[in-house]
C-alpha cells in the first residue's frame, strides 16, 4: 500500500528532477502556467518513469492506486512547473473518460499507449459558434457503413499541434428534438486525411489551434459510448478535466515566491487558506467521480475555486509586489517570471473548461436544486 506522504515525496523529487531536465527546452520558462505548455519529451518522461495513470488497473497499464494519490501528485507536477499541456488532456481528462465510457477494446488500445507516454489526445469541444454552449455545436458525422464521416470546424484545441488522436464531440443526429440528445462523442487520429491544424497565439503563453475536418473517416469502433449518447459522456468528460489539483501546485509555488520576495504574509497565509479549501473540494469531486456518483456540481466548485483563487494570486502580487510583479526575466523578476506568467493567464483560466458563469449555474442547478 503506497501512502499519500509516499506518493508525495516521490512524485516531489521526480517532478523537481524533470523540470531540472526540461529546462533548456525553448519557451518552457516563459509558458503563462504548466497547462499552456507542451513538452513531448516531459510527457514520455512521466510515462516511462510509471506517472501517468497512476489509479488506472494495472492490466490497462496504470498503477491500481487510489485517485486520491494521482491528485497529490498533481499538486507536485504544478508546483514544479511542469508542462502539463498533453498529460492534462491526454491522462487526466480524457484518459478518465475513456475510462469510464469507452469500449473494453478501445480501452486496451489506447489506454495502455497514453500510460506509455506514447499518444497523446487533444480535445475536439469547442467550435467558433459553440464554446461554453457546447449543445450548439455543428461538427456533423454521418453514419457510413462501418464508418463516420466527419466535417467541421474546432477552435481553441489546446495540444492538436502535438497530438496523436483527437477527442470528437460531433452532431450524429441533425433532427434531435433537443440539441444535445443528437450528440455523440468519437476518437479519431490526427493524421487522417481531412484533418487539418492552423495554430492560434496567445498571450497566456503557450499554444491553441483550429482543427479543420474535411469528409474525414472515422471507424464505427472508436464512438466513445452510445451513438446520441454523448451528452452523458461529455459532461462526465468535463467533471474529470474541471478538477485542477496541478492549479493547487501552481499557486502555493507562487506563493512560496511571493514571500521570498518579501511580500507581506498575512495575506499569503489568507491565499493560502483559500488553496486548502480548493485542494479539499477537488478531492471531493475525485471520490465521488471514483464512485460513479454524480460529480457534476462538485468538479464546478473545484474548478470555480481554483479559478477564481489563481486570480486572487496574480492580483495580490501585483498590488503587494507592484510593477516588480510583471517582470518575466531578469533579477528583479518574482520567481523567475512565475508570478508575471500567471498574471496573464488568469483570464483564460477562468474561460477554459466552462467559464465562471456556467459553473455557478452548474452549482446552482445540480447542487442547490435552483430552477435558474
Amino acid at each position: 500500500m503506497v501512502s499519500l506522504s509516499e506518493i508525495t515525496r516521490d512524485a516531489d523529487r521526480f517532478a523537481a528532477g524533470l523540470a531540472a531536465r526540461l529546462a533548456g527546452e525553448p519557451d518552457n520558462r516563459f509558458q503563462g502556467m504548466p497547462s499552456d505548455g507542451d513538452s513531448r519529451a516531459g510527457y514520455e518522461a512521466m510515462g516511462a518513469e510509471g506517472w501517468i495513470g497512476l489509479h488506472w488497473p494495472a492490466e490497462l497499464g496504470g498503477r491500481g492506486l487510489d485517485s486520491l494519490l494521482t491528485l497529490a501528485a498533481e499538486e507536485r507536477f504544478g508546483y514544479h512547473w511542469l508542462p502539463l499541456s498533453s498529460y492534462l488532456l491526454s491522462v487526466k481528462t480524457i484518459g478518465n473518460a475513456l475510462l469510464d465510457h469507452a469500449s473494453p477494446e478501445l480501452q486496451e488500445r489506447l489506454l495502455p499507449e497514453i500510460a506509455a507516454g506514447r499518444l497523446v489526445f487533444c480535445q475536439g469541444f469547442s467550435e467558433p459558434e459553440a464554446g461554453s454552449d457546447l449543445a450548439a455545436l455543428r461538427t456533423s458525422a454521418r453514419r457510413d457503413g462501418d464508418r463516420y464521416v466527419v466535417s467541421g470546424h474546432k477552435t481553441w484545441t489546446s495540444s492538436a499541434q502535438v497530438a496523436d488522436w483527437i477527442y470528437l464531440a460531433v452532431r450524429t443526429d441533425p433532427e434531435a428534438s433537443r440539441p444535445h440528445r443528437g450528440v455523440s462523442v468519437l476518437v479519431a487520429e490526427m493524421g487522417s486525411p481531412g484533418i487539418e491544424v492552423r495554430p492560434i497565439e496567445t498571450v497566456g503563453g503557450g499554444a491553441l489551434n483550429e482543427v479543420f475536418l474535411d469528409e474525414v473517416e472515422v471507424p464505427a469502433e472508436q464512438l466513445v459510448g452510445e451513438e446520441n449518447g454523448g451528452w452523458r459522456v461529455l459532461m462526465s468528460t468535463l467533471d474529470h478535466e474541471r478538477v485542477t489539483s496541478e492549479k493547487v501546485g501552481i499557486v502555493l509555488r507562487v506563493l512560496d515566491d511571493l514571500e521570498e520576495a518579501g511580500a507581506p504574509t498575512l495575506e499569503l497565509r489568507r491565499l493560502r487558506g483559500e488553496a486548502e479549501a480548493a485542494r479539499l473540494l477537488g478531492r471531493r469531486a475525485v471520490a465521488l467521480l471514483a464512485e460513479r456518483r454524480p460529480a457534476a456540481a462538485a468538479a464546478a466548485m473545484a474548478k470555480l475555486s481554483m479559478s477564481t483563487l489563481s486570480k486572487r494570486t496574480a492580483d495580490a502580487g501585483t498590488r503587494l509586489l507592484g510593477p516588480r510583479a510583471l517582470v518575466e526575466d531578469g533579477p528583479e523578476a518574482i520567481g523567475e517570471g512565475r508570478l508575471a506568467g500567471v498574471t496573464r493567464s488568469t483570464a483564460g483560466s477562468s474561460i477554459a473548461g466552462g467559464a465562471s458563469e456556467i459553473q455557478r449555474r452548474v452549482i446552482a442547478r445540480q447542487g442547490l436544486g435552483c430552477a435558474a
